[in-house]
C-alpha cells in the first residue's frame, strides 16, 4: 500500500504501520484500508440487504401459503359442487353419464383429473389429462379404503407432465326419508347415504407462473432499490464525517506550525462539543508555544551573558595561570639560586678547610647540603604538581604490566632490605596515558607501602586491576602499619602527612599522594583509600574506558585475575 510523503518535521510511521501488518491476518488488514467511513458503508449496505432479503423472503411464503389456501378452498369447492352434480349417476351406475360429466370439467385446463367410485370405495370412472397418468403417478387415483380420513381434505401433488396439483375427495351422499304412524300422528324423519365418492385435481401452474413473475418483479425492484440506495447511504456517511474531515485537516495543519487554525462547526451534538473543545486545546497549545518561545528567548538571553561571563572567566583563569606559572617558576628560580649558593658555598669550605674543621663542623656542613638537596626536591615536585593539569604530555599506549614490573627492578634493594614481596595480581591492561605521570603514579604508591609497611610478620605488596563497563580501577594494597580513620581524608592534600608519618619517623615531603590524586582526576577518575591500623591499606584508583582500549570494542566484562605473580622475593 503506498504511503503519503511525510515532512521532513513530522515523523513517520512507515514502520510502524509495516511491522503491525506483518503481524495481522488479512481480514484485520482489510478492515483497517477501507476505514471507518468504508465500514459504516457497508454496515449501512449488509442491513439494508438483510431487511429487503427478509422482507422477500417473507412476502414469497406468506403470498405461497395464501395460494395454497386458496386453492385449496376453490377444489374443495368444485369437488363439493361436483358431488351434488353426480349423486343421480351415480346411484343409477350411469357411468356414461359420469363419463361425460368427466369430460366436460376435463375442458377446463385447471381440472386435470376426475374420478368416481362407488360407495365401496371403487373407482366407477376416471379421465384425465395425462393418459398415462397411472405410469407418471399412481397416486393421482386415490384410494378411498386405505385412506377415508383424507375426504374432504387438500392433498398437494406433483405430476411430471401436469405438474403441482391439489386434490379433494368429497363423499357423495343422499338424503333419505322414513314415515312412521301412530294413532292420530304420522312422523317422517330424514337421514342421508353414502352412495359414492368423487375427487377432483386441480392445477395450479399458471397461477404458480404469474406467482414467480410477480416474485421476480418484487426481486428486482428491491434490488434496484438496494443499488439506489447505496449512493444515498455513501452521501450520508460522507456528510457525517465531514466535521471529523475538517478536524484531520486542522489537525494537519496544527501539525505544520499553524497554530491560529481554527475548526468553524458550530453543533450542539457531541460533534460540535468536540469541535469546540479542539479549538480551545488549540488555543491553549498557541499561548504554551508563545510562552515557549519567550522562555526560550530569556533562556538564549541568559545563555549569552553566562557565556560572555564564561568566556571572561576562561581568560582570566588563563591569564591566572599563565601567572601562577610564571610566578612559580620566579619563585623556583629565587627560591633554587641561593640554595645552590648555600650548597656551593659549604661544599668550598669542606674542600678547602675540612683538615682544620672538627667533626661537628663538617658534619653541620654535610647536613646544610643535605637539606638543600631536599628542599631543591621539594620546589621541582611542587612545581611539576602545578604543571599536571595544565600542561599535558604526549598520549600513547602504554603496557601497564610492563611499567609495574620495570618499578619492581627499581625498588629492588628495598624490597630486599625490607623482605617485602611485589605481587602483580594478574595482567594489567594497557592505557593509553602520559607514559612518565602514570608511572609516578604507581611509583609514589609503592613507595607510600614500603616506607608503612612496619614490623609486622605478613610483609607483602599487591597490584591488580578490575576492569568494568565504563572504567577500569586499579589497586595497591599492602600489609603494613595502615591509617587513622580521622587521616584517610587528609593524606591527598599538599604538606597533609597521617600520624603515623610522624610517630615512626618516616621521611617524606607530603606532596606525592596530592600529585597522584591530580594526576588521576585528569583522566576522569577518584582515587581514596581503604584501610584500618595494623592492618594495612588498600589505595583504589579508576581511569575512565575512554582510556582503556580493552574496553573500547565493547566486549570487556568486569573481572578480576585470580593467578597471581610473584614480581620480587626477599627471604
Amino acid at each position: 500500500m503506498p504511503m503519503n510523503p511525510v515532512p521532513p518535521n513530522q515523523v513517520s510511521y512507515e514502520p510502524v504501520i509495516r511491522s503491525w501488518e506483518e503481524r495481522t491476518n488479512r481480514f484485520r488488514r482489510f478492515c483497517a484500508r477501507i476505514g471507518l467511513q468504508g465500514k459504516l458503508i457497508l454496515s449501512f449496505a449488509f442491513l439494508l440487504l438483510l431487511a429487503l432479503v427478509s422482507s422477500y423472503l417473507l412476502f414469497a411464503g406468506e403470498t405461497r401459503r395464501m395460494f395454497d389456501h386458496v386453492m385449496g378452498e376453490t377444489s374443495a369447492e368444485i369437488a363439493q359442487t361436483l358431488a351434488k352434480a353426480s349423486e343421480t349417476p351415480l346411484e343409477e351406475n350411469d357411468i356414461a353419464e359420469l363419463t361425460r360429466i368427466s369430460k366436460d370439467l376435463l375442458k377446463n385446463r385447471e381440472i386435470v383429473s376426475v374420478a368416481f367410485y362407488d360407495a365401496a370405495g371403487n373407482p366407477i370412472s376416471f379421465a384425465c389429462q395425462d393418459p398415462d397418468y397411472a405410469m407418471h403417478d399412481p397416486d393421482l387415483l386415490p384410494r378411498i379404503k386405505q385412506n377415508t380420513q383424507r375426504l374432504m381434505q387438500v392433498v398437494h401433488g406433483s405430476s411430471p407432465v401436469i405438474g403441482n396439483y391439489a386434490q379433494v375427495t368429497a363423499p357423495v351422499l343422499q338424503l333419505t326419508q322414513a314415515r312412521t304412524e301412530a294413532v292420530g300422528t304420522t312422523t317422517r324423519e330424514t337421514g342421508t347415504r353414502l352412495i359414492g365418492y368423487v375427487s377432483v385435481s386441480r392445477t395450479d401452474s399458471s397461477q404458480l407462473q404469474h406467482l414467480k413473475r410477480t416474485n421476480i418483479m418484487v426481486s428486482l425492484i428491491g434490488g434496484a432499490v438496494f443499488l439506489l440506495s447505496l449512493p444515498i447511504v455513501f452521501a450520508l456517511v460522507h456528510r457525517i464525517f465531514h466535521p471529523i474531515r475538517q478536524l484531520v485537516s486542522a489537525t494537519d495543519k496544527i501539525a505544520g506550525g499553524e497554530l491560529s487554525t481554527q475548526v468553524a462547526i458550530h453543533r450542539p451534538d457531541i460533534i460540535g462539543t468536540l469541535a469546540r473543545s479542539f479549538n480551545e486545546m488549540v488555543k491553549t497549545i498557541h499561548s504554551q508555544q508563545k510562552d515557549l518561545e519567550q522562555a526560550n528567548q530569556d533562556l538564549e538571553d541568559r545563555i549569552e551573558q553566562r557565556t560572555a561571563q564564561l568566556v571572561s572567566a576562561n581568560k582570566r583563569l588563563s591569564a591566572e595561570i599563565a601567572e601562577k606559572e610564571d610566578f612559580l617558576r620566579a619563585v623556583s628560580h629565587d627560591l633554587n639560586a641561593p640554595l645552590r649558593n648555600i650548597s656551593g658555598m659549604a661544599a668550598m669550605l669542606m674542600m678547602k678547610y675540612r683538615g682544620q674543621f672538627d667533626e661537628d663542623v663538617i658534619h653541620r656542613l654535610e647536613r646544610i647540603q643535605k637539606n638543600v638537596e631536599v628542599e631543591t626536591g621539594l620546589i621541582g615536585e611542587l612545581l611539576e604538581l602545578s604543571r599536571i593539569k595544565t600542561r599535558r604530555q604526549k598520549m600513547e599506549p602504554v603496557e601497564i604490566h610492563a611499567m609495574v614490573n620495570d618499578l619492581a627492578g627499581v625498588f629492588e634493594n628495598d624490597l630486599k632490605d625490607r623482605r617485602i614481596d611485589l605481587i602483580i595480581d594478574g595482567r594489567l591492561p594497557v592505557l593509553n596515558c602520559e607514559r612518565s605521570r602514570l608511572r609516578q603514579v604507581f611509583q609514589n604508591l609503592i613507595d607510600n607501602a614500603i616506607k608503612y609497611m612496619g614490623e609486622g610478620s605478613l610483609r607483602e605488596i599487591h597490584v591488580g586491576c578490575e576492569l568494568r563497563e565504563s572504567e577500569a580501577e586499579f589497586y595497591v594494597r599492602d600489609t603494613g602499619m595502615g591509617i587513622e580513620p580521622e587521616d584517610a581524608d587528609k593524606i591527598f592534600y599538599v604538606f597533609r602527612r597521617g600520624k603515623q608519618a610522624a610517630s615512626q619517623q618516616i621521611t617524606g615531603k607530603g606532596v606525592g599522594l596530592a600529585s597522584v590524586k591530580s594526576i588521576i582526576e585528569t583522566y576522569s577518575g577518584t582515587i581514596w583509600v581503604q584501610s584500618k591500623p595494623k592492618e594495612g591499606s588498600t589505595f583504589r584508583f579508576t581511569i575512565n574506558g575512554q582510556h582503556v582500549p580493552a574496553l573500547q570494542g565493547g566486549s570487556a566484562t568486569r573481572r578480576k585475575s585470580s593467578e597471581p605473580e610473584l614480581m620480587e622475593s626477599a627471604s
